[in-house]
């Protein structure tokens, strides 16, 4: 019996040994940023994002390391995960302060710090942003600003300087909204001083010429005729078409009544 049962032993251990997976070897530094590569190209950024951790894990020092964090910067950007676009990209310029695409860097950093704030809604349609808070937007100015001081010839340079522009103005109608705030509520002293604020800081803007009429009103409110012809004047002269000029009189459509304000703070505007 002994000798019938030890070449069954066998043949199961044989099948055993056989049947159990072979490991592949793991993928090398090229192999590794090839994949991630092909992601990329392929839009899937999730998969690439995967493979370039992986690759910075396994080779931190590598031949693809600084390429690869570049290359993470941007899939966590297209894959919309901002805040993880904007930890990236402080890395790599913290990391290599000498690197040649460091303008790409600040770029990234500037843009991911643009869209950190935009809603679900902002992606459909356009929406009136000088109401939340621009914490983000004055992160991404300076990023932008130091981009075009350190790199003016940078091919990312315009795109940079159109979007500082563009929070420019927003950072001015963001002071606007604060000064119609102050109006409505009778506060015209502190409804002027935002006014102010924006003919002094923000020239240039699109909010001028309202911030020139809050003032001409506010002032006429306080009984300050001489300051209201002064800033009524500036309006006119720089924007005799502006919508804020009827015939030789600022106007304003939102302007409250004298007998409104009560009734605008207990209604929350409303009424």
């Amino acid at each position: 019996m002994p000798r019938l049962f030890w070449p069954l032993i066998i043949a199961v251990m044989v099948s055993a040994c056989s049947s159990k997976p072979v490991e592949s070897p793991e993928r090398t530094e090229v192999e590794q940023y090839k994949q991630a590569r092909e992601s990329l190209e392929a839009k899937n950024y999730l998969t690439a994002i995967d493979s370039l951790k992986e690759l910075e894990a396994r080779f931190p020092y590598g031949t693809y390391a600084e390429q690869a964090q570049l290359d993470l910067i941007y899939a966590q950007f297209m894959s919309q995960d901002y805040p993880a676009a904007v930890v990236a990209a402080q890395r790599f310029i913290r990391s290599y302060p000498a690197h040649p695409s460091l303008d790409y860097a600040l770029y990234m950093h500037g843009l991911s710090n643009y869209y950190l704030e935009r809603g679900l809604f902002d992606n459909i349609m356009s929406t009136d942003k000088s109401s939340r808070d621009l914490s983000a937007a004055r992160n991404a100015f300076e990023d932008f600003e130091r981009l075009v001081n350190r790199f003016p010839d940078s091919d990312y340079a315009p795109d940079a300087r159109s979007r500082m522009v563009f929070i420019r103005n927003q950072f001015a109608a963001q002071e606007l909204h604060a000064a119609r705030y102050y109006a409505r509520r009778g506060a015209y002293i502190a409804a002027i001083n935002r006014a102010q604020y924006v003919v002094r800081h923000y020239q240039g803007t699109p909010s001028v010429p309202e911030a020139l009429a809050i003032m001409a009103k506010g002032y006429e409110r306080i009984n300050q005729p001489e300051l209201a012809d002064k800033s009524r004047r500036v309006l006119a002269q720089n924007w005799p078409d502006s919508d804020y000029m009827d015939d030789d009189r600022v106007t304003l459509s939102w302007w409250p009544d004298k007998d409104n304000g009560i009734l605008s703070l207990l209604t929350f505007d409303l009424l």
